[in-house]
């Protein structure tokens, strides 16, 4: 009875994992995430045209090793996901901090799922959940996340374990 029900919920996608998959997009839904959005900056660095934010290409645990994300990114708790922020530099940079939530909103994909995001400019982008730094309005024990396994969005408690990917503003020197 336990390996049946396993097999089910598996084969409905109840099972998530941290993976590299490539995202299922139905044909005939309009992208609302394309490459033509995004400037390739160097390093492992996306420029998000529209809103002027720089995103890292790749979750807080994995290295851009010039073509994709490699590793396995690594899971925060929210207060655990503030801290590691404040104190991330990467290409010499110190301003990243944990994108809002409609900061992060901005490269959901919502014509893929699993993962709901442009997998040509955030490659091996994990399908799960990813903080913000958008508190909950109604529980102190909460924050928004960012779901890319369908590009919605919920409260979570803070004491959660959920993935990273920094952003900062694109501020000319």
């Amino acid at each position: 009875m336990n390996k049946v029900c396993l097999i089910l919920l598996c084969s409905l996608g109840f099972i998530t994992t941290t993976a590299a998959q490539t995202a299922v997009c139905p044909a005939g839904i309009p992208t609302t995430s394309s490459d033509d959005e995004f400037e390739v900056l160097e390093n492992g660095e996306i420029l998000h045209i529209t809103s002027n934010l720089i995103f890292m290409r790749c979750s807080i645990g994995q290295t851009w090793d010039g073509t994709e994300c490699t590793g396995t990114p690594e899971p925060y708790t929210w207060q655990n996901a503030l801290s590691t922020a404040q104190s991330t530099t990467y290409l010499d940079n110190n301003s990243w901090r944990l994108p809002n939530l409609k900061e992060l909103s901005v490269i959901i994909e919502s014509a893929c799922v699993r993962p709901s995001i442009n997998e040509t400019v955030f490659p091996n982008t994990s399908p799960d959940d990813y903080w913000t730094s958008t508190p909950s309005l109604l529980s102190e024990q909460s924050a928004w996340a960012v779901t890319f396994t369908n590009g919605s969005n919920a409260v979570k408690l803070r004491s959660r374990s959920l993935y990273v990917r920094l952003v900062r503003n694109n501020v000319a020197d």
